[in-house]
């Protein structure tokens, strides 16, 4: 298979999972027409939230989690492959939450999950600073996993900024690595597009970043700008900052193309 038909779902989170699971749900929907083999979410998309308390709190666990039980009976139902960007779950007897990707096949069996590696802990500004790793246990497994022998990198958000990663993605012969995002306006504004088609280039790959996007609870704001980029570091497809759907075509084909022009993969 050379051609990939990819759905970006951006969409704007609220802090209520079972109201996300519904809002996803309706998205996923309006994709059909479209006839993806892939339809991509951002990262927190079951509960997004600036209140720590409330987070820890309401964030559910896996097995209880309405958007990955909505996913999981849409994948089966519509014979297509989903990644729930991620989301963020309890784990049983621990004290830290976990920021989960998933890849869920389209017999809506969970194939790969993928644990946020970077925990993302930066002063922006004096009004705005996470601690990711205060609430969360960060990973340390890279993962890929196979759409019809296509080979596709994990990554979330903040794993942006570590090159060494999709690097070693793009080692184990990934086409295209999956960026889902809830980025922050300040350094979305500034970053997002240059990280994304960097990341592209220097590995020619595929990028499909997924942002989440607008206004959300105890006002926590996210970036959205969702880009698909080419392995030469064009951009194929994007979207502004409200809830939309990207719709794309890539070519595989296009990756060994561009790996034989600029084989910078084998000298490394």
């Amino acid at each position: 298979m050379n051609k990939l038909k990819i759905s970006q779902v951006q969409f704007q989170a609220s802090h209520i999972p079972a109201l996300n699971a519904e809002t996803l749900e309706k998205s996923f929907n309006n994709t059909l027409k479209y006839k993806p083999h892939l339809i991509c979410s951002p990262e927190c998309s079951n509960i997004i939230t600036n209140d720590k308390k409330y987070l820890t709190f309401n964030a559910p666990y896996q097995n209880t989690c309405p958007v990955l039980k909505m996913a999981k009976n849409f994948a089966k139902k519509n014979k297509v492959t989903i990644n729930l960007g991620s989301l963020l779950l309890k784990v049983k007897n621990q004290r830290k939450l976990i920021n989960r990707s998933y890849l869920i096949n389209n017999y809506g069996v969970v194939e790969k999950t993928y644990d946020k590696i970077h925990m993302f802990d930066v002063k922006i500004n004096n009004k705005e600073k996470h601690q990711e790793s205060f609430l969360f246990r960060a990973g340390n497994k890279i993962t890929y996993a196979k759409i019809n022998n296509i080979k596709i990198g994990m990554t979330i958000c903040y794993d942006l900024r570590f090159p060494s990663l999709y690097r070693q993605l793009a080692k184990k012969d990934c086409s295209i690595i999956l960026v889902p995002a809830a980025f922050t306006r300040p350094t979305g504004k500034d970053h997002w597009e240059i990280l994304n088609r960097s990341r592209a280039i220097e590995n020619n790959v595929y990028i499909v970043a997924t942002g989440m996007c607008g206004n959300h609870h105890m006002k926590r704001k996210t970036y959205g700008y969702s880009l698909l980029v080419n392995p030469w570091g064009k951009i194929i497809n994007s979207a502004k900052n409200k809830p939309s759907i990207l719709n794309s075509t890539i070519n595989l084909s296009d990756v060994k193309k561009i790996r034989q022009k600029i084989p910078s993969l084998k000298y490394d």
